[in-house]
């Protein structure tokens, strides 16, 4: 199951502004633009931004006319793609009788509906994609 925890929220508000600005060619976007237009922390953009480019899903170019650019379309970047950069997925379960229960013995009464939500979570992230922000008012 992979979670989707702050950070992965954090950088989705960045690339759903990436997403508005996409253009071909690129448009380029600073880190400060970034952090003002998402209400987020300027230190913390900086961060998600350096993640997203080791993860091959932005590029930059530093100084005067540098910026941050989505490297594929956004219809081509997906939220799991995101939520991949910065948590780590585990193919296990949460199971609230403790580690190592699920599995190993009768289930927990839960069992059922936390593999259906960790079923559901995964295709949420894993169908929707940026390509929805490219108009978007709220992104203005």
């Amino acid at each position: 199951m992979i979670n989707y925890g702050k950070m992965s929220q954090n950088a989705v508000s960045a690339v759903s502004y990436l997403a508005s600005c996409w253009q071909d060619p690129p448009c380029k976007v600073s880190s400060s633009e970034i952090a003002e237009k998402r209400n987020l922390p300027r230190p913390i953009v900086a961060k998600i931004l350096t993640s997203l480019s080791h993860g091959g899903l932005i590029k930059g170019t530093p100084g005067p006319g540098g910026g941050y650019w989505l490297a594929r379309p956004p219809a081509a970047i997906t939220l799991w793609d995101v939520a991949a950069v910065f948590e780590r997925a585990d193919p296990g379960i949460m199971c609230p009788l403790g580690p190592g229960w699920c599995g190993h013995g009768p289930r927990c009464p839960l069992h059922d509906s936390i593999v259906a939500l960790k079923a559901t979570t995964e295709a949420f992230l894993k169908v929707h994609d940026f390509g929805q922000f490219t108009s978007s008012p709220a992104d203005s």
